[in-house]
């Protein structure tokens, strides 16, 4: 137990001293006054002096990409679409390496105070990607949602369906699993749709990043015009509705001057709205006069489109930085919430989220940290500063930006993630029944004095730092002891990954290989399937054997495509049913029956994107496929439902 501790109560707005805090099985089982006796100290287990200490409940970290530590500081002065390139080093971590960067990224996040993440999974270009990623956070002592970033992951929709089923057993009592169907201006619409088809099927929760820059919403546009002009044979709804979103604006090629009309639309508005404070100087007729004259009309917004396919219930927009009006207005009505990453929007200069928009409009907000190589860190005391910060240097107009106080910040980093993630009853701040998820920090150091009870909170935000972070309890264990991993050396954590970075730095001139023997068994098919698939690069090796000890259908895919996942190689017939779409040039599949005793061969040898399959001696297929992507081998039965999904296509 807890005794004699500050309780922060998020949801109440209040400082409670004095409380002894109970914690039986992973729970919270009482809060009392210190002098109470109903709970003797010595029948706990283990015994926490809360005298120096303030009991806040764990963070809820909304938007991660823990992988991304191997990538810190990898692009600090990119925007984000040349910034992507810091996705090169998921292509060549072994499963070995994957989970260490995990585990240390997720110990890091521990060390902030953090014990509920929601993770972009976005590393899944390799089989082993999404499972090595949530037994390393598990590992670690932390819980949330794993996003399902459907992309990445090269698999027939069918089987998506089969595999996202299976891991939510797996993951039942550790994670939720949510899709995460792709954002609009990096993937097209047929890609998208095939996530939003598996989210529905499977009535999966979503998330996306949304509006990040400007440049997604040019680049949205671009795009959509580009579909309507090689596919004039949609549905006539569907084509109405992407002609009308086409007449909408695309934004001006210089994003200072789309801030500029953000920024005259806010002084017009906040003009109006303080007209009766008498402390607030108004703007003259002239300068009135300027600033409307200034049209900033309706953009182009994947929202739109998104409301349309009707996927945004209860969905979490992240970032959601140049969102407009019209666009809060479905936010609103899809009771959605927005997953705010202050810090890696200032350091992608991506630019600073409307949040005084969205209080008025009531809409949920929340704090997610993004990446590491968005941020260089996963510490939530800097994004809570971050968040008030820009909150006030987007308005500067104190009349205004004094309304979203502390509290306001303190629910956004606990309680706010957990309503967005449907965890409220769980998790979020520190009451009887819920999840022993508690962070102690240290009030008698430097970082959080002069303490005072009126400047707690804003002390909290302002000048802690994870240093002051004592202990923190995850599902009540406690993972950071005396501010230190309490089963971990974080030395030898640092050392690690700073090794696994030079390999891979290597690696990513040198080449990887593949190289396996795969022996298919009766157990291997129980769920009538079983599939390896790697990310291949042109200084890649290739050189798999797959043997079986029954008779099988081996599927040989390769996507044409970095990001595999939805593509019309894979994707459902019923995606390209209502959104037509053709194979990447580049894609192709072999299937060939394989029997025990003869051997199926793949090979690929570095430096060429030629793709070799031998059955037993004799070569059966080749084909080039010069552009990076991804390989998977598929096995299914010979008799099972699935055998559709293998049919032949290497034109």
């Amino acid at each position: 137990m807890i005794y004699n501790t500050t309780i922060i109560d998020v949801i109440n707005k209040r400082i409670l001293t004095n409380k002894n805090i109970g914690i039986v099985g992973g729970k919270i089982s009482s809060i009392n006054d210190s002098f109470s006796i109903n709970y003797p100290l010595d029948i706990a287990n283990e015994r926490i002096d809360g005298s120096y200490l303030i009991a806040l409940p764990g963070f809820v970290n909304t938007h991660t990409h823990l992988w991304q530590h191997i990538s810190k500081s990898s692009a600090p002065k990119e925007p984000l679409q040349t910034w992507v390139k810091v996705y090169r080093p998921i292509h060549y971590l072994t499963k070995d390496e994957l989970s260490d960067v995990v585990f240390s990224a997720s110990c890091e996040a521990l060390l902030s105070g953090i014990t509920t993440v929601s993770d972009y999974a976005s590393l899944s270009f390799n089989d082993y990607g999404f499972e090595t990623n949530a037994d390393s956070i598990s590992k670690a002592g932390l819980n949330g949602v794993l996003v399902w970033n459907n992309p990445s992951i090269f698999l027939h929709d069918q089987i998506k369906l089969r595999e996202i089923e299976r891991l939510k057993i797996k993951y039942k009592n550790k994670f939720d699993i949510w899709m995460g169907f792709g954002p609009l201006s990096f993937h097209s619409i047929p890609a998208v749709y095939s996530g939003i088809l598996i989210a529905e099927q499977l009535n999966l929760s979503t998330t996306e990043h949304t509006m990040e820059n400007i440049q997604e919403q040019r680049d949205f546009y671009n795009s959509t015009v580009s579909y309507l002009k090689q596919y004039n044979h949609l549905n006539l709804t569907d084509e109405e509705f992407l002609y009308n979103l086409t007449n909408l604006t695309s934004p001006s090629n210089v994003d200072a001057y789309e801030q500029l009309l953000r920024n005259a639309q806010h002084i017009l508005k906040y003009d109006t709205i303080l007209q009766n404070d008498p402390t607030y100087k108004k703007l003259t007729n002239t300068e009135k006069h300027i600033l409307s004259s200034l049209e900033y009309n309706r953009r182009i917004s994947p929202l739109i489109l998104l409301d349309y396919l009707k996927i945004l219930q209860n969905h979490v927009a992240i970032h959601g930085v140049w969102l407009q009006n019209e666009d809060i207005d479905i936010i609103k009505r899809n009771t959605m919430s927005i997953s705010h990453n202050p810090e890696s929007n200032m350091y992608l200069a991506s630019g600073i989220a409307p949040i005084d928009s969205y209080l008025r409009a009531n809409v949920l907000i929340t704090i997610g940290t993004d990446g590491g190589a968005s941020n260089d860190g996963v510490n939530f005391f800097s994004a809570m500063r971050a968040m008030w910060n820009g909150h006030k240097i987007n308005l500067m107009n104190t009349a205004v930006s004094k309304t979203f106080d502390e509290w306001n910040i303190i629910q956004a980093a606990t309680i706010n993630g957990a309503k967005a993630f449907k965890m409220d009853d769980k998790i979020g701040s520190i009451d009887i029944g819920k999840q022993a998820d508690i962070s102690l920090i240290a009030t008698n150091e430097f970082g959080m004095s002069p303490l005072r009870l009126n400047n707690t909170i804003s002390l909290l935000i302002y000048s802690a730092n994870t240093r002051n972070i004592k202990y923190v309890i995850s599902n009540g264990t406690i993972r950071v002891e005396n501010s230190s991993l309490k089963w971990q050396d974080q030395s030898k954590l640092a050392e690690n990954l700073s090794k696994i970075a030079k390999d891979v730095d290597v690696r990513m001139i040198a080449g990887k290989n593949w190289s396996e023997i795969y022996t298919i068994t009766t157990e291997d098919l129980t769920h009538s399937y079983w599939y390896k698939y790697q990310s291949i690069r042109a200084n890649d090796t290739v050189n798999l054997t797959i043997q079986s000890v029954e008779n099988i259908t081996i599927c040989i895919v390769v996507s044409g495509a970095v990001f595999g996942g939805g593509t019309a190689t894979v994707a459902d017939h019923a995606v390209h049913e209502r959104f037509p779409d053709i194979k990447p040039p580049q894609a192709f599949s072999k299937s060939a029956f394989l029997s025990p005793g003869i051997p199926l061969h793949v090979t690929k040898i570095a430096q060429q994107y030629r793709y070799t399959i031998y059955l037993g001696n004799s070569i059966i297929f080749e084909k080039n496929s010069p552009v990076a992507g991804q390989l998977l081998i598929l096995a299914l039965h010979r008799n099972s439902q699935l055998s559709t999904i293998c049919l032949d296509s290497t034109d």
